[in-house]
């Protein structure tokens, strides 16, 4: 099989969480570039649909629906918009997320409460309900957990955080375990540093140039770098992976 037709994701309805920005909306750009009809969700609709106006300039599919992930009553709703509006959803991809900077003694049990109802409920809750979809349909799919390389590498002040994509690890093994039998393949990426809104606090003033330091190939993660772990698992070329994580940071997390 030739490459072009080995990654082909024209076929996909991809709804990307947090699509609006940062790696989210890198994610969106690859696939929609790419032939996929690529729905961004997050909560704010300026910064939304500004993402469509480029992903279409670019000449992808895009539409924009608002969804916050920690309310129940607006994912099912939404998943039917989609499917009314597109059809249904193919791959997901669970990039929504919140990050959070502190002393692990000044760590607040409210923080660490909005830290997982983002990042772990609500990437549960929106793989629940697509592979609800997708065993209702019979038809699989893909299902993409952005996680980490803090989910296994310790780093001060950042507990919340790594701790809720430690979760999102082993929940991607776990679903990906239920649902093989389904043909729903779930894996996760684990990006390294990469300059994002997100980010901002970690890398402000000398941090990006001191973690750039820190990384083998002697720079921060750029806008395309990852482009081809998504373009893996999102298509045929990842059939028989499931319950995988994909690394893309750099050498990051094995040292200088």
């Amino acid at each position: 099989m030739r490459a072009a037709e080995l990654f082909d994701v024209s076929g996909e309805i991809a709804l990307v969480t947090g699509g609006g920005t940062g790696i989210g909306f890198k994610i969106a750009r690859v696939l929609a570039v790419n032939g996929a009809r690529v729905v961004l969700a997050g909560e704010d609709q300026g910064t939304l649909e500004a993402a469509v106006a480029s992903l279409c300039e670019l000449g992808g599919h895009a539409i924009a629906i608002p969804i916050d992930v920690r309310r129940d009553d607006m994912i099912a709703p939404s998943f039917d918009r989609i499917e009314k509006e597109l059809g249904p959803v193919s791959l997901l991809v669970n990039n929504a997320g919140i990050a959070h900077r502190d002393k692990a003694v000044k760590l607040a049990r409210e923080t660490l409460r909005d830290v997982m109802a983002v990042n772990v409920e609500g990437a549960a809750m929106m793989a629940q309900e697509a592979a609800r979809r997708m065993i209702r349909d019979g038809r699989g799919g893909s299902i993409i957990n952005v996680s980490s390389v803090l989910s296994e590498l310790p780093m001060r002040q950042v507990a919340a955080y790594s701790a809720s994509k430690a979760a999102i690890s082993q929940m991607t093994r776990c679903f990906a375990l239920e649902w093989a039998k389904h043909k729903i393949r779930v894996n996760e990426i684990r990006p390294g540093w990469f300059e994002t809104s997100l980010t901002d606090p970690f890398l402000k003033g000398a941090g990006a140039g001191v973690m750039a330091n820190q990384n083998p190939t002697g720079r921060l993660g750029d806008s395309h770098d990852l482009d081809g772990a998504i373009l893996l698992l999102a298509s045929r070329a990842s059939v028989y992976m499931t319950g995988s994580a994909i690394t893309v940071d750099g050498g990051h997390s094995i040292g200088r």
